[in-house]
Parts: structure tokens; sequence; C-alpha cells
């Protein structure tokens, strides 16, 4: 059969022809499926295997593992057949369900009881560490703000807290900058955001990254600009959001979330931290900040800080929360410039009485206050206050071994990577820079000191006083820093007897803060608060214009004294409670003007601030001037000397009216006041031209009123006790209990009525004499009459 015969026969079937071709077509393709699926795989993107489609993989024990674990459960079981068994399982499990059912009643009573009822559930909330975590986590998410800040304000332990938002993440430096440069610009017009953006922000470059946030494993470096943009951002926020009005605007617009932000950056730098803080202390006296500040995570983050070794973080984070805390019986409002040094947690009773401290010149709440080096201090005309400024260059650290370090360090840490410091790998080993920078009552190495003494006898049996621990009663041990003079009114104890003298010579102790870590030992019952405000020396250290060129005239001392006044009057300070003041060079200045002012208002909560002053410490006070501040006039081109220094000139006529207006109310409305002065006997290096000088002399810090008392120290060491058992600090001691115990006194108030009824008297008495004059000026006149 030719080829021609088998076309035209296959003609005749078509659909067989067909059928034919698709199943030899099938056949091919089911044949070349892998070579197929193989080219194509080449232009068709692959996708991953959907979780829950994943084929199931098993897990095989081995034999004897199994065999291991079914005698344990069999054993389990077995045990929990014996009767003690019966009888102790339910217990437990009662006492799970007890002690779970215990913390949420009490959790309900803080949220929804009465003030009373809140704060009883608070103090026994915090009595419960039995608690497993995910009870704490449990409780913390159902917790409200206001509890929230009563158990951080009462030490809660830190799983009552949620955890930061984010946390591990990072945000984005450039988007963060570019997210501060929008909420800053919002707050336009206003003179210092204007001025803030001519000088840092002259062209805001747009941000192109799209990573918005870095976990661990995108760890990038910070930039120099970058970080010193960011610092200078913070500055400026605490110098705009002292007004309520833009701290309220800043909050309402998310601008505590940025801060978090910037708290995750800069959480090895404790300077920026202090000053970040200083911000949150100034929107905390916003009326409705609780929430903002609990939704935000603040809440607990101001927790870990008031735990936290560095003094600073612990007094501002202190303040903080003192003004969120509502629910607090004895609440006070700490404005700006207001610190409380103690209390810084609540307590159940009423402070007994106020004590302000003041410092002086280039000083500060952490610097002037120290405990006394054993070396001596030196003095510098250049530097800045290390409690407001970030580069710390502090004029009473320069003749010392800088204990912050902090120069060095910020010089190191601008090319830091930029880690979160929640997910740090090993939280006990922190860098030893981190612990230098720390502003902590720290253990300090005291240097063994040699006695000079020629004689053998004598100077074996100074070496045997010296290392003697406890001395007999026979013994009299005098004040290392006994005064050199005094005046006839004073009524100090220069000694001690033996057994109560603790030696401390040799004692590694050291604090940073004797008012807020000594005081509260002695004096429980008190509020300790210390004010801090910006000075310099020169116009070129000055640091208060760098934001707004309005405010070149707050170097005044009448302009600071008035805002001081508003802030401390704010506080509560004398409300129902005596006040002492201590005052440190220009501080006893700014506590004189105050006190004036205070008389003189017409407020009562301002005029309680003199009416309940019962005593004044002057340290090294230049009532009449100080012969630094009178340069001559190619020392005034070359140094510019500031506004303060100008003020404080010798015998300025400003200077002597109030220090005459200020002796007038010692004799009339202060003069149930104590007084006590203390002036320099040893000039202080000057650092700059290494040269020693007297910056108060003994006629300027004598004023004749009160104890006077000239001390062998310089003018820096005056506020620096160098122990508890020094002369200085246990006449301060004795001040304060004077003035508490006279205010406590019930004579007091019949002392009180005495001018009063002496006034009347006197008045009758003179009304008296007044009609007698007349008539014996009468009398005359009528003999004439009678006589004509």
């Amino acid at each position: 059969m030719s080829l021609e015969d088998i076309k035209a026969t296959l003609r005749r079937f078509p659909k067989l022809l067909g059928g034919f071709g698709i199943l030899t077509t099938a056949g091919i393709i089911l044949y070349e499926t892998p070579q197929i699926r193989k080219y194509l795989s080449q232009y068709v993107e692959k996708k991953q295997q959907e979780p829950d489609k994943r084929r199931t993989e098993y897990i095989y024990i081995k034999y004897h593992i199994y065999r291991e674990s079914m005698r344990k459960l069999q054993q389990k079981q077995e045990d929990e057949k014996k009767w003690i068994s019966v009888i102790i399982n339910p217990i437990g499990k009662w006492w799970k369900a007890a002690k779970h059912s215990v913390a949420w009643r009490l959790l309900n009573i803080a949220q929804n009881g009465s003030q009373a009822e809140r704060l009883k559930a608070v103090q026994q909330l915090i009595c419960m560490d039995h608690l497993k975590d995910w009870d704490f986590r449990h409780l913390a998410q159902i917790c409200d703000a206001r509890t929230s800040v009563s158990l951080a304000r009462c030490g809660a332990d830190m799983r009552w807290f949620m955890p930061l938002p984010r946390r591990g993440c990072i945000r984005n430096p450039k988007l963060l900058l570019s997210d501060l440069h929008s909420m800053l610009d919002r707050l336009r017009p206003m003179s210092c955001v204007d001025h803030f953006f001519s000088k840092y922000f002259p062209n805001q470059a747009h941000v192109n990254d799209d990573s918005e946030f870095l976990t661990q494993d995108q760890i990038i470096s910070l930039s120099v600009l970058d970080t010193d943009l960011m610092k200078e951002i913070i500055s400026f926020l605490h110098h705009i959001t002292k007004d309520t009005k833009v701290a309220a605007k800043i909050i309402h617009e998310g601008g505590l979330m940025h801060l978090m932000e910037l708290r995750k950056i800069f959480a090895d730098d404790n300077e920026t931290l202090s000053t970040l803080c200083k911000v949150l202390a100034n929107l905390s006296l916003v009326e409705d900040a609780v929430e903002h500040f609990f939704v935000s995570g603040w809440v607990g983050a101001l927790a870990e800080w008031q735990q936290c070794p560095d003094l600073r973080l612990q007094v501002i984070s202190a303040k903080t929360m003192a003004n969120l805390d509502h629910d607090d019986p004895n609440q006070f409002t700490y404005p700006p410039n207001v610190y409380p040094l103690h209390p810084r947690v609540r307590t159940r009773r009423k402070p007994k009485a106020d004590i302000v401290f003041i410092h002086g010149l280039l000083g500060g709440v952490f610097i002037t206050w120290r405990q006394r080096d054993r070396k001596p201090t030196e003095l510098g005309l250049y530097g800045k206050n290390a409690f407001y400024t970030s580069e710390t260059d502090d004029v009473f650290l320069v003749g010392e071994q800088k204990r912050n370090g902090s120069r060095s360090q910020y010089n190191k840490q601008q090319g830091r990577p930029l880690i979160p410091a929640q997910i740090q790998p090993d939280p006990n080993k922190h860098n030893l820079k981190t612990k230098e920078a720390l502003l902590k009552a720290s253990k300090k190495k005291v240097e063994d000191t040699h006695l000079n003494i020629s004689d053998t006898a004598t100077k074996e049996f100074m070496e045997t006083l010296c290392s003697e621990a406890e001395l007999d009663s026979d013994w009299e041990v005098v004040h290392p820093d006994v005064p050199l003079e005094a005046n006839e009114n004073c009524r100090g104890n220069f000694s001690v007897s033996g057994n109560e003298w603790t030696n401390q010579d040799s004692s590694e102790e050291y604090t940073n803060c004797w008012p807020m870590e000594w005081l509260p030992d002695d004096y429980p019952d008190s509020r300790i608060i210390g004010i801090d405000y910006t000075s310099a020396v020169t116009e070129w250290s000055a640091n208060f214009t760098k934001y707004c060129p309005c405010e070149k005239g707050q170097g005044h001392i009448d302009v600071r004294a008035s805002s001081l006044l508003e802030r401390i009057a704010t506080a509560d300070v004398g409300n129902g409670r005596p006040v002492v003041w201590i005052g440190h060079s220009m501080g006893g200045l700014l506590t004189k003007l105050i006190l004036l002012k205070s008389v003189d208002s017409v407020e009562k909560n301002v005029q309680q601030l003199a009416k309940n002053t019962q005593a004044i410490v002057f340290l090294g006070t230049p009532h009449r001037g100080s012969p630094i501040a009178k340069w001559k006039q190619h020392m005034q081109v070359i140094l510019s000397p500031s506004i303060e220094v100008k003020e404080m000139e010798e015998n300025s006529p400003k200077l002597l009216e109030m220090h005459r207006r200020f002796m007038g109310c010692l004799h009339t409305v202060l003069r149930h006041v104590n007084v006590l002065s203390v002036a320099e006997g040893s000039p202080t290096m000057l650092t700059t031209f290494k040269f020693p000088l007297r910056i108060v002399t003994e006629e300027s810090s004598r004023i004749d009123f009160g104890e006077f008392f000239l001390l062998k120290d310089d003018h820096l060491s005056l506020s620096k006790p160098i122990y508890r058992q020094s002369f200085l600090y246990q006449r301060l001691l004795h001040v304060i209990r004077e003035a508490i115990k006279q205010s406590s006194d019930p004579k007091d108030t019949d002392e009180q009525s005495v001018p009063n009824t002496d006034l009347l008297t006197m008045n009758i008495i003179a009304f008296v004499l007044k009609g007698a004059k007349g008539l014996f000026e009468m009398l005359p006149r009528v003999a004439l009459r009678f006589t004509t």
C-alpha cells in the first residue's frame, strides 16, 4: 500500500487523526515536563512556601529518652495520689489564686477608691514582690496613668511599668531631625525660634532615606554635626519650654515621642540626659500632661532614672514625677530653677521646715555644695556651668582631677556607634567611661598624710591619735576648721567630747551634694530645696543669651531675684513652715533681695517667705561688693566682665543701698531672724594667672547683726565642709535646729503678739502725753485770765 493510499484512508477518518495528534502532543509534554519547568524557572520568580503549607516536620525521640520521660510522668501521677499531696496541692492552688486576686483587687482600689484608700492600696502593691513576671506585665497593662505615677513615686519594682515603646529600635537620626525641625517650625512666629532657625537651620535638606527605624543589625555611626545639632535642640527646648503655653503645644503635637527617641540615642551621655530631663520637668507643669507621659512610656523611664546612680538624673526625674503626682496629699509644684533635694519620694508626714540653698557666681546645685577635697581647689576665670551645659569645663574643677572626665569623653563619643541602650550585650559590663561620667556619691581614695613633726614622741602620739577609732569622754577634740576669729555674739561649740567624736580622716566616702545626702539624716522631716541658675564671669562665657537675644538683661540681680522669688513662691516655700536660707557668695545677695521683695509684696504666698524666715546663713557674701569686680579699663576691654560682675563692684551704690534696706528690715520686720555670717580667711588660687586672690574681704562679709565667724578656708571651701563633724556643718545644724525649735515653741505666738501689745500701749501713752502736753500749754493762759 502506497503512501498516497494511506493519506487517502486517513482523510476519511479526520476525528481519529486529530485524537491521535492530541495524545501524541500530551505525551511529549508530560515526558518533557522537568525540562520545561527548569527552562521557565529562569524567567519566573520563585515564591517562598507559605508557613501553613509546609510539610509536617517530625521530631524523632530516642527510645531511652522516651522511656525516662514516661517514668517521670508515672512517678508524678503516683506522688499526686499520696495523702500529703492531696492536702498540699489544693492549698498551693488556692494560694496562687489568692495572691493573684489580692493584687487585682488592690489595683482596682488604687484606681477607683477614695484618696485615702488609693494611698493605702499603692503602699500594699509595692510590698508585693512574690508575683511572677507575667503577673507584673498583666497588671502594668491594666494600670492607669495616676496609679502608675503613684507607684513610680513610691519606688515600686520596675516590672510595674510597661517597656519602652519600640524597644530595641532607634529612630533614624536624619528622620528624627526632620521631625524636630517640623515641630519647631510650627511654633513660629516666635523670636527665640526665629533666632535658633537662623543659626542652626538655615537650609533643611529633604531626607530620602526610607529606613525609619534601625535595629541592632543596622549599626551606624552618628556624625559629629548631627550629635551637636541634637544637643543644641535639647538645650533650646529647655529654654523655650519654660513658657507653659509653648510646653503645652509641644506635648499636644507628640513631642514626647521625639524626646523618647533622643533618650535612646544619648543613652550613655548623662550630661545630655540631664538637660533632656529638665525639658521633661518643664513639660510636666502642663495641666493634662500625666496622660501624655503615661502613653509615651515616660513614666517607666523616669522611674528608672530615679534609681540611677547619677545624682542629677535622680533629682530632676524626682522633680518631674512630683509635678505629675497630683494624688499626693503633700504635693508641691516645682517650676524651673527649683529642685527638690529632699524628699524625692512620697512621704506621709508634712515637712516641718524649708531649707533653701542658693549658690553663687558660676556655681550649681552639684558644684557649690560638694564635699571638700583634701587638695586645695583653684579658681579659673573662664568656665561654664556644668549643671546647664553638656561641655563640662567646670570652673571649680580646674585645679582638681576632673571627676566627670567629660571633655575627653565628649570628644571620644562623637563618633560612637548608635546602639540602643536596651539591647546592650551585658548590663554588668558597662564602659569605664560611663562610670566616670556619673556624678554620684562615690568612694574616693584619700592619700596618706605624713605629719611633719620633728619631735619623735610627739609625732608618734599624733599618729596614734589620728588612727584611734574611739576616744574616751576625757578627751576634747577641736573641730578641724575651727574659726580664726569671731564676734561677741557667737555661741558656737568649737570642740566635741571624745566619746562623740568620729574620726573621718581615713574615710573614703565622698558626696557631690552634702545637703542632699547629709541633712536628711539629721532632719528627715525637712524639705531641702536647691536653687539653680546660670551665670558667667565674662560676656564671652555667658550662655543665657545664646538662644534668645531678648534675655540679655536676665543677668541683672534685680531681674534674677524677681524671677526666683516668683518660682520659689510657686513651690509653696514657707507656707506654715519656718524657712532657713543658705546663700554662698552671690547667692547671699540674691537671698537679701528676695526677702526685700517679699516684704514689699502684696501677695500672701510671697509675703509668707519673709514672715516665716527664721534663719539666714551668709557664706562669703559680698555685702559691700568684691574687689575683683573692679577691673581696670584695659582689663575690662580684654575680659569683658559680665553684668553680674559689674554689679558686684566694691562699694557699689546699688549694693550699699540694698544692704541699708536689708539692715533696716533686720531691725524691724525681720528682727526675729537668726543671722550667721561666715567670711574667708585665706586667699583663693586663681589658675588663669597663678596668683592668690582674696575674692571677698572680711569687711565686706561682716554685718552688724547676729553671729560672725572668720574661717581659715578660701572662698570656694566655705560651702564645702570637709566632713560631717566639721565646724561649718555642725554650726549649720545648730542654726536649723534653733529655727525649727523657735517656730514650734508655743511661746512663739505670745512673743509675736507682744510687739502688737507694746505698740498699742505706746500709742495710748503717747496719746496721754500729748494730751498732758496740751494741758500744760493751756495752764499759763488760764492762769493769766484768772489774774486779769
